[in-house]
């Protein structure tokens, strides 16, 4: 039996929303014009943001704080245009950036038909000769967590893994904290039910355990 460890749930239902007639954004932390008691940065993770965007309609993003933008597609593929700079990130992969304050950056739904569903996290940086990343992973390499995102010594590593059901892990922490977010499907982590868009934040525990509730479960874990 887990002894219980300090925490906090953030339950999809209860996050901020920006939407337009083209793009909504879900935002767990506070971000831009949502800002609520209990909802600040989780130490270097500034945003963990859930975005879609309309067929072939484009979104600016400004930069507010310095940081490290990292991209994870969902559904289908987001089109990123960065300093005159133009990539395209598909399903299974992940693109991160650098961006300091007051710059400004654009995500595309290149698509003729079809919504993107993506993740925009934001990880406090002032690694200022980081380059442009692109890491492909392959989520068909189950109950396992797959490292998308490192960074260094000081900041938060990112990790995704799909998991069938009633299938466990255990991530080893070796930093201050870790967030845990569901994509797809539930599961319990630390003793606390967590389903689809969900996150929990968890401080000073060595070991985090997890169980996927249904098959095909995908988890995305921060350490930071």
């Amino acid at each position: 039996m887990l002894t219980q460890t300090a925490a906090q749930i953030f339950l999809q239902a209860q996050r901020g929303l920006f939407q337009t007639d083209s793009f909504r954004s879900f935002r767990t932390f506070n971000f831009d014009e949502y800002h609520a008691e209990g909802r600040e940065a989780f130490g270097h993770l500034l945003t963990v943001n859930d975005e879609t965007l309309l067929a072939q309609c484009s979104q600016v993003f400004k930069v507010e704080e310095v940081c490290k933008i990292i991209l994870i597609p969902l559904v289908g593929g987001v089109e990123v245009n960065v300093e005159s700079s133009v990539e395209f990130v598909d399903s299974g992969e992940t693109f991160a950036f650098f961006a300091s304050t007051g710059k400004e950056f654009i995500i595309t739904n290149p698509y003729s038909e079809g919504a993107i569903n993506y993740l925009q996290i934001r990880i406090k940086s002032n690694d200022q000769d980081f380059k442009n990343t692109l890491t492909q992973f392959d989520l068909l390499d189950k109950n396992t967590l797959l490292t998308v995102f490192s960074g260094d010594l000081s900041e938060a590593n990112i990790y995704l893994g799909k998991y069938g059901g009633r299938e466990e892990g255990i991530f080893e922490a070796s930093k201050r904290g870790v967030f845990a977010f569901v994509i797809e499907g539930a599961f319990e982590v630390q003793n606390r039910l967590l389903e689809k868009r969900d996150g929990l934040s968890v401080l000073g525990a060595d070991e985090i355990e997890f169980e996927a509730l249904s098959n095909d479960a995908v988890i995305l874990v921060v350490e930071d």
